[in-house]
Formats: C-alpha cells, sequence, structure tokens
C-alpha cells in the first residue's frame, strides 16, 4: 500500500508534522500525484511563510484558489490562507442582512479578534477546508499545516469558537455593561481577560460586537459541529512527515500519539529527507580510489564515501526504530534526499512519484543495517 493507495478513498488530507521538514512539499506532492490520477486537487496552505509558492515555481499565491500549470490528467490548484479576508469572507456569507456585515467588520474587537485570537487561523483554515468541499468543485483537499506546535490547535479551533461562543457568557455581553456588573465572579474575570487579550478594545466595543455576532451564532455553531464531523469522520486523513534525525523522530513520534488522542485517523507517514544509500559498485569505488594512488585526494575521498555509507546506515537504522513503534498497517513512504532545494514542479513531481511508488507499511519496513566496507573505512 503506498501513501496514495492510502489516502485515495478520502477527499480532505491534513498534512502535518514538526517544522523544517518538508510539509510544505510532500502537501504539493499529494495534491500533483492526484491530478496525475485524474482527480481535481487542491492544495491549501495555512503556513503564511509563502513556502507553497516557493515549492511550486510560482511567483505569489492569494485566498483564492489558483491554477498550477501542469500536464495532467485531473487538475491542480493552489492557494494560501489570508486569516483576515477569510473572516471578512465568512461574515459577509453568514450575517443575516448587511447592517450586520457592516456592524461586524467595522469593530474594533472583531478586527483584533480577526488576526490575533488564539486559533483564529486554525479556525480559518477550517472553515476554508468546509468551504471548499461544500462547493463540490474538489476531489481532493490538501490542508499543509504550521509546524507541529499549531497541529493540535487546528484541531482544537472548533472547540474554541465554541467556547468563545457559549451561550451564557454571551447573553451577559449582549445585555450589556449593567449585567456586566451583577455578574458572577467567573463571567467577570472572563471578560476582564477578554479586555486585555485585545489591547485597546473596551468593554463597549466587545458587547457591541457580541450584539451583532448574536445574529450569526447558529450559524457559527452549525459549522463547528460540520468541521468536527469533517476532521474526525471517513472523509479526512491525516498525513504525518517526518525527518530521519532521531529528535524529530521522537517528536512525530509525540503528534502521532497525540493525534490518536484526538481521534484523528493517521493515514500515512513520509519520511523526508532520508539519506540515500550510495548505489556505486564496490569494486568500481575501489577501482576508481586505487587509480588515485595514496594522494589527499584518495584519502579525501575514501572518507567522505566512509562517511556516507555510514551516515545512510544510522539514518535507516533509526528509521528502522521508529517504524517498528507505529501502527501495524500504516503506510510509510521514504523521500531520498536532494542535492538542492526544492523549488520547482519538475522537483514536486519527483516527491509525487516517491509518494505513489514506495509499497511500504509499518510492519513491512526493512531493518537491515549497512555497515560501511572495511576498505573504505575512514
Amino acid at each position: 500500500m503506498t501513501v496514495l493507495d492510502a489516502i485515495a478513498r478520502h477527499r480532505i488530507v491534513v498534512v502535518v508534522g514538526t517544522g523544517g521538514v518538508g510539509k510544505t512539499t510532500v502537501s504539493a506532492a499529494l495534491a500533483l500525484a492526484a491530478a496525475q490520477q485524474g482527480r481535481r486537487a487542491i492544495v491549501l496552505t495555512i503556513d503564511p511563510a509563502r513556502a507553497l509558492a516557493r515549492a511550486l515555481g510560482i511567483a505569489d499565491l492569494a485566498s483564492e484558489p489558483q491554477a498550477v500549470p501542469v500536464d495532467v490528467p485531473g487538475r491542480m490548484l493552489a492557494a494560501m490562507l489570508d486569516q483576515k479576508h477569510a473572516w471578512d469572507a465568512f461574515v459577509a456569507r453568514h450575517a443575516p442582512s448587511p447592517s450586520v456585515v457592516r456592524a461586524l467588520l467595522d469593530n474594533p474587537f472583531y478586527q483584533r479578534l480577526s488576526t490575533s485570537f488564539a486559533g483564529s487561523t486554525e479556525y480559518m483554515a477550517v472553515e476554508e477546508m468546509c468551504r471548499l468541499v461544500e462547493s463540490g468543485d474538489h476531489d481532493l483537499i490538501v490542508l499543509d499545516t504550521p509546524p507541529a506546535a499549531h497541529a493540535l490547535d487546528f484541531l482544537r479551533a472548533p472547540a474554541k469558537i465554541d467556547r468563545l461562543l457559549d451561550r451564557e457568557l454571551t447573553s451577559w455581553l449582549v445585555l450589556g455593561r449593567g449585567a456586566w456588573r451583577s455578574a458572577g465572579a467567573t463571567a467577570r474575570f472572563v471578560l476582564r481577560r477578554l479586555e486585555r487579550a485585545t489591547g485597546k478594545s473596551t468593554l463597549r466595543d466587545i458587547t457591541a460586537f457580541f450584539v451583532a455576532l448574536d445574529a450569526l451564532v447558529g450559524a457559527v455553531l452549525d459549522r463547528t459541529r460540520r468541521a468536527r464531523a469533517l476532521l474526525r469522520g471517513g472523509d479526512a486523513a491525516y498525513v504525518l512527515v517526518a525527518g530521519p534525525r532521531q529528535l524529530v523522530l521522537d517528536e512525530t513520534r509525540a503528534l502521532a500519539g497525540q493525534l490518536r488522542q484526538q481521534a484523528a485517523p493517521l493515514a500515512a507517514v513520509v519520511l523526508n529527507r532520508v539519506h540515500a544509500v550510495p548505489e556505486l559498485p564496490l569494486d568500481t569505488v575501489e577501482q576508481d580510489l586505487a587509480a588515485l594512488g595514496d594522494t589527499p585526494a584518495a584519502r579525501w575521498l575514501r572518507r567522505s564515501w566512509g562517511d556516507a555509507v555510514a551516515e545512510a546506515a544510522d539514518a535507516r537504522a533509526t528509521i528502522a526504530r521508529f517504524t517498528a513503534t507505529l501502527p501495524s498497517g500504516l503506510a510509510v513512504a521514504r523521500v531520498a534526499e536532494a542535492g538542492h532545494d526544492l523549488h520547482s514542479l519538475a522537483d514536486v513531481a519527483l516527491v509525487a512519484s516517491a509518494l505513489a511508488h514506495q509499497p511500504s507499511t509499518a510492519t513491512a519496513m526493512p531493518v537491515t543495517a549497512i555497515s560501511p566496507p572495511a576498505a573504505l573505512s575512514p
């Protein structure tokens, strides 16, 4: 079972992992591989670092999906989440009247909430995911998430919005300052935290926000329920991206456990930037080195060759120990480290090929150790 096999029946793929392991490239490769199979795929990045545009060789990406110029049976689109734009569009879609839209968009508390509220970015990504699903325009939606520290924020975002819109709290806020004075200690504490968290926002701004928002509460809560069902249901699958270093694999193992606790269906693991085993035949290497004689260049080449073989052996053993801890039957792919930064569609296509043609599972991962040949030891 390849990684593509593992996600074939899913409509949503959420790509998670620690920082610097290549999640964005893998996300783009998954979308491209799906498009090569004839699916209508879109990759949406939540990461504001513009890494997706670089990976695709595109000058820039916007919040509206744009076509990626690839000659494939299917179709590939890409977009980058614009948090403020997404919030404003959300309000415009769900507000019952233009006056409510204007009251919310002009409210100082909303303006801070839509850009700085903890979980705001992740919730808007969830909302965009729902919107893309409901459009019916895409067979596969790939979400490229920020580093692992925020991966669970993505899963928890709907619950955070639910708590923000808790009816007991919002009823006090809608009633205004008089109700705030008579509220219990807990409600007053929450209000003080809201005022502190939003800087210059006053209680008047907060109250006005919730008065206007009251007309949207039902729609927002419906969306959070829909989002939870999508994120934990059969439509969604999670792909973990890891690197070959022990520290990264330890963090990845912990993240896999957290995903299980959140009932997030983990479908595959991609081990990225794995050191490739040198492929030259040993006798060819020995002949080449012998021809150089006992020279500084030959000695340097012997050391370099031995280091490369030993590094690949160490990475392979580390990966074998890691995969032994993964759930049985989980699809696993290994992508070799490239000799350059990946910043073109051709590079992404190479990664897509690796994901499509490696029939490996957690229980079937080879555990063969590789030792540097004695003749080539440093």
